[in-house]
């Protein structure tokens, strides 16, 4: 992951680390014609349907079939590769907002387990999971298609308990409790196709600082503050291969705060 901040982009370095939990090859026997459809619901322990109104952390929002991989069972990272960027892709159409990379709505990818491959199963099953802030899926109840459409953004908005511009790996924290950066809507910065060669990180900032600077500031309401600045985390040329191509904006504080940025203009952070 590479990480950067107005006022520190000319030390941004790249790390390790993803901003998403691994997707994760399944276990169960599931032949393709079994596999639950788009839209339906389902539990990450069972490919199998249930209803969107009981208990359940994963929904479906996309299924297809990876192609061009070898006959022996790939290693994670090219399953990774194969599966994933597809599912990128559709998650914020299905979710109705360009947002969702900034929020707790996240992708998790299923395929086959080596028994399923060894039999010709080639699937590809994306799901959107609402994350806990250590990176499990959440269950829940009730349908996600849809759900950023209009002002449900806060509700699922990611807060980090550390610094994004500063720190090698952040957690993700609850919005209402002590927190040090707020991602901020209209804050997902396209940098290109996974297909294309991993920018570097000077090139990555050059795009993500003007905009990540004008969303940061709209969503304060000023764009006086030295207390708060607008800061951004990228992907590492592994993220970019499997199909995050973006970076994320944050409002970054100074010092842990409580509650949230938005609307602050030039009042004190919130206690």
């Amino acid at each position: 992951m590479i990480l950067s901040a107005v006022t520190l982009s000319a030390c941004a370095i790249q790390v390790g680390g993803q901003a998403v939990p691994g997707p994760m090859p399944s276990t169960a026997a599931a032949d393709a014609p079994t596999l639950p459809k788009v839209g339906q619901c389902m539990n990450s322990s069972e490919l199998k349907a249930v209803d969107c109104a009981a208990s359940h952390d994963a929904e479906v929002m996309l299924v297809g079939e990876m192609t061009g991989l070898p006959s022996a069972y790939p290693d994670t990272q090219t399953l990774r590769k194969a599966a994933l960027p597809p599912c990128y892709g559709a998650i914020n159409d299905y979710l109705g907002s360009p947002d969702a990379g900034a929020t707790r709505l996240q992708v998790w990818t299923f395929w086959p387990n080596e028994a399923g491959w060894k039999k010709g199963e080639r699937w590809r099953l994306c799901t959107a999971v609402e994350l806990t802030p250590d990176g499990k899926a959440l269950p829940r109840k009730g349908a996600l298609k849809g759900v950023l459409k209009g002002a449900s953004f806060n509700t699922f908005q990611i807060c980090l308990s550390g610094s994004p511009s500063k720190d090698p790996d952040v957690k993700p924290t609850a919005c209402n409790g002590p927190h040090m950066a707020e991602a901020v809507p209209a804050g997902i910065v396209p940098l290109g196709k996974n297909t294309d060669p991993t920018p570097s990180k000077e090139q990555m900032s050059a795009v993500a600082k003007d905009k990540c600077t004008k969303a940061v500031h709209d969503y304060l309401g000023s764009d006086k503050r030295t207390d708060v600045f607008p800061a951004w985390r990228m992907p590492g040329s592994q993220g970019w291969s499997e199909g995050w191509t973006y970076a994320i904006c944050y409002a970054e504080a100074t010092k842990t705060f409580n509650n949230t940025l938005l609307g602050i203009r030039d009042n004190p952070l919130p206690n």
